[in-house]
């Protein structure tokens, strides 16, 4: 147990009791749905984002994550996954492996240099993103793939 982490939790959901039960003593804070200017104080008050779903299919929040200069780490299954570059802007875990989502955190909480380098990895790339540049690359994939289906 590391008591010098802290895990902040935000949002709301099913299992919001059985998490709060389970971390009950340790140290992790619940802030429940944040908008606007609380969730960017959220952001901007964190080192990693840690998005372990493995069944969301795209995961604006990693988007907004990495938009605050936060690491992210997300499971190998699910959109989130393809919203971010491995090792460069976060790290991805193996779904429904809660001992590699440790590892994960702990390994970057214990490398500052690394931890810094995709902080400003992530700013960089998001600040290179665009809605215009993304809908072309979804096109793009349609179109090859109403190209390989024809073929």
């Amino acid at each position: 147990m590391r008591r010098d982490l802290e895990l902040v939790v935000v949002g709301d959901g099913p299992y919001l009791a059985e998490m709060k039960q389970a971390l009950r003593g340790l140290p992790a804070c619940f802030t429940g749905v944040l908008e606007g200017e609380d969730l960017a104080a959220a952001y901007a008050s964190s080192d990693i984002f840690v998005f372990p779903s493995a069944t969301d299919t795209f995961g604006n929040v990693v988007l907004e994550a990495q938009a605050s200069g936060l690491p992210v780490i997300v499971t190998d299954r699910g959109g989130p996954r393809e919203n971010m570059i491995p090792d460069r802007t976060g790290l991805v875990v193996a779904a429904g492996d809660p001992d590699a989502l440790v590892r994960a955190v702990i390994h970057l909480a214990d490398s500052p240099e690394r931890l810094s380098l995709m902080r400003e990895n992530a700013r960089a790339g998001m600040e290179r993103r665009t809605f215009d540049e993304t809908f072309l690359q979804t096109w793009d994939i349609y179109g090859s793939s109403l190209r390989a289906g024809a073929a």
